[in-house]
């Protein structure tokens, strides 16, 4: 493993600077545009993408993030009618919920969809060849083998069952 040097260090922090500056604008484009924050858009993305429902859980884990704040989110996107919640207990979970896409939800999707393909394209698609995707390709691929998923989250009440 080649050790961890001042240039290693400079693009680790080239990446996530970058990373965070694109982030940014497409947040602000999108929340401008559509009153739709980027946070937001991946979770209607993601529903979308498990065909219009998808448990909590499992979004929990699509979008790598802590059940908690994803919840409040939730909230608030239930508030907007763009999603609703139902129970969809199953044998193996009695509690778990569903998270369903709304039909205000499919249509402020589909518009903001739109403008965020336009901002990752001109923020990031247009500036790469065919040979730098296939080299983001794989060195994506490495730190994705070398990085931990985020472990499942722990149900405090397991040990009572």
């Amino acid at each position: 493993m080649p050790r961890l040097d001042a240039e290693r260090i400079d693009l680790w922090r080239q990446f996530c600077l970058i990373s965070a500056r694109v982030q940014r604008l497409i947040d602000r484009e999108l929340t401008e545009q559509h009153d739709l924050p980027l946070g937001w858009y991946d979770v209607l993305t993601a529903i979308r993408d498990g065909g219009g429902s998808i448990r909590v859980r499992e979004l929990s884990l699509a979008l790598d993030e802590n059940p908690s704040s994803l919840s409040r989110r939730l909230d608030r996107m239930e508030d907007d009618e763009l999603i609703t919640r139902r129970r969809a207990p199953r044998a193996d979970d009695r509690r778990a919920v569903e998270v369903v896409l709304t039909e205000e939800g499919r249509f402020t999707w589909r518009d903001a969809n739109i403008t965020y393909r336009r901002l990752v394209q001109q923020h990031f698609a247009s500036s790469l060849t065919d040979t730098d995707i296939a080299a983001l390709h794989r060195l994506w691929t490495k730190l994705a083998r070398s990085t931990p998923a985020q472990p499942e989250p722990v149900d405090p009440l397991d040990w009572l069952r």
